[in-house]
């Protein structure tokens, strides 16, 4: 019976999946959830469509919100501050139905994303120093993924089941890897600079660059060409040698680092869109605002505009 109906909750929730083709990924109603800041400095969670045309206010309310993301059923998970410490609820783009996920008195649960298997990741504090966990979308079934008196924080899913995540485990913060089920956990990066929140890129995205053909151009070519490029990634935020903060882009394994954005000023928060754009916050229009750039850091786009303050996360 349980089965069952963790089958009708997953059945419910992917009910809404959108085609990853080009014709629905770029209409006007694809739309980006993200924070915004009144002058009285009270957040709430908002939709805007990727052109940056139409805007939906989702919560209007005095309690800290953050970390939104759109379900693929088209609800809105998040958390908030609203019962004192941070908790994880879902809600619809009309503000209505508002339901707790997690409702722990005197514990943050935090930074909460979907799995593929229909789980929600996150971050909580119930063990003293944040670590990672996972729980089905009723809120039963919770598992702790990571262990030990180090720090985790940023968990993020791939598209292979997998999870990303940031760990102080040597040290020094750097971006790790592990199994849905917490096993199985290995070190991506050694990098110099400190990671310091990062999302995960989809193996099927791909670049906006045009390459050149490879040397062998037949078909057998080609298609292989093509399926050794199928790698997943990890975009990041860090400070470069100036002091800027950054995005930054990484191969799944450790190579191709990549510097996204080399602007002046803050570039932080990566989110990848599930069209494989890259939603961020940056203050490079004088305010910080939403932006979205190509997977590679083409063509960056102010979405937002806000007078006072928006941001991804």
């Amino acid at each position: 019976m349980k089965k069952f109906i963790k089958i009708l909750i997953l059945s419910n929730l992917f009910s809404c999946t959108y085609n990853f083709n080009d014709k629905e990924e770029n209409k006007s109603d694809f739309y980006i959830p993200y924070i915004a800041k009144d002058l009285n400095g009270n957040t709430d969670i908002y939709l805007i469509d990727i052109k940056g045309k139409n805007k939906i206010r989702v919560t209007n309310d005095v309690y800290e919100e953050s970390d939104p993301s759109l379900l693929p059923n088209g609800q809105i998970l998040f958390s908030s501050k609203r019962t004192g410490t941070w908790q994880i609820y879902t809600i619809s783009p009309n503000g209505e139905n508002l339901k707790a996920i997690t409702n722990d008195k005197g514990i943050n649960n935090y930074r909460p994303s979907l799995t593929i298997d229909g789980r929600i990741i996150f971050v909580s504090d119930r063990d003293v120093k944040p670590n990672i966990y996972s729980i089905d979308f009723d809120g039963s079934n919770l598992i702790r993924l990571t262990e030990g008196d180090d720090y985790f924080d940023y968990p993020s899913p791939l598209d292979d089941g997998s999870i990303v995540y940031l760990s102080n485990k040597e040290t020094k913060w750097q971006i790790w890897s592990m199994n849905a089920d917490g096993t199985n956990k290995k070190k991506i990066t050694n990098l110099f600079f400190n990671p310091i929140s990062i999302s995960s890129m989809p193996s099927y995205v791909k670049d906006s660059i045009v390459t050149m053909p490879p040397p062998d151009d037949t078909f057998f070519g080609r298609r292989n060409v093509a399926l050794s490029k199928l790698t997943s990634k990890v975009v990041f935020t860090a400070r470069d040698n100036k002091g800027d903060l950054e995005i930054f882009r990484i191969d799944i394994d450790g190579n191709n680092l990549k510097n996204l954005t080399q602007s002046p000023g803050i570039d932080a928060n990566p989110i990848v869109l599930r069209n494989g754009k890259i939603a961020f916050t940056s203050d490079r229009d004088g305010t910080f605002d939403v932006w979205i750039m190509e997977p590679d850091g083409y063509n960056p786009f102010n979405l937002t505009k806000e007078p006072n303050y928006a941001s991804t996360r």
